[in-house]
């Protein structure tokens, strides 16, 4: 048994490991801007808004997109927002108001009708991330806490299901050490609402996984600490999508 376990360990260190990825948090890792994300977020029952317009304290600071799509300004005054962006609503706000269009201020308060599905080797375990907009799939990895000791970072797969397009799914891999390098290709990397983050683990994760929980002098991966709660989708306020996975 002893002489099996070396041997595994021999083999262990004859194989090609993966690229070193210094910084897993991403840390230097630029966000997406805020008005990107904007522009390109349709807000969905049943997101949570947040609106300011000057001079009229009698609105609401808060509004929930009801089942319908509309939200209510006052007891007579409805407005229907779903699937428009947060400049589009600023605007329709200023007509409806009369007010000039600098006096309003719209933001997703609560992102909750969009997620991203996170999986593999990341901070916070798998899980569903509320979707803000297009952002880049560096920025959105970063917002969700990182990559593990055991990540591959060349191994990174990007799944589309297109399924409210009509068209076939997408898979695409990626190696988030060269988008480093390139950030003009990471930047046109963007995430769409149901997309699917799939961190593959190194070769050596995988080995040290398999090795048995007696072998001594072998630091095996425990769960790690719980993820940000603000990167953990509500389940119950979620809309639902076909997440097929992609065909050959």
């Amino acid at each position: 048994m002893l002489a099996a376990t070396w041997l595994l360990l021999g083999l262990c260190c004859g194989c090609r490991q993966s690229p070193v990825l210094e910084d897993r948090a991403l840390s230097r890792i630029l966000a997406t801007p805020l008005r990107e994300l904007e522009n390109g977020y349709l807000v969905h029952p049943p997101d949570v808004l947040a609106l300011k317009v000057t001079g009229r304290e009698d609105l609401p600071r808060r509004l929930a997109l009801g089942n319908d799509g509309r939200v209510q300004l006052s007891n007579s005054l409805f407005l229907e927002l779903d699937g428009q962006t947060v400049p589009e609503i600023a605007r329709r706000v200023a007509d409806l108001l009369d007010v000039p269009i600098e006096s309003v201020e719209v933001a997703v308060a609560e992102h909750k009708s969009q997620v991203i599905f996170l999986e593999g080797e990341v901070a916070g375990s798998a899980r569903a991330v509320p979707y803000h907009g297009p952002e880049s799939l560096l920025s959105f990895l970063k917002r969700a806490g990182g990559l593990t000791a055991g990540a591959a970072p060349e191994r990174v797969t990007l799944r589309r299901a297109n399924a409210a397009d009509g068209k076939a799914p997408e898979s695409q891999e990626t190696n988030l050490n060269r988008l480093i390098e390139r950030p003009s290709e990471a930047n046109d990397l963007r995430l769409h609402a149901f997309d699917m983050v799939v961190v593959e683990p190194s070769r050596k994760s995988i080995f040290l996984d398999c090795l048995p929980p007696w072998l001594s002098g072998v630091n095996r991966r425990g769960p790690g600490p719980p993820p940000d709660p603000s990167t953990v989708a509500e389940p119950s306020s979620s809309r639902t999508v076909d997440t097929a996975e992609p065909g050959p």
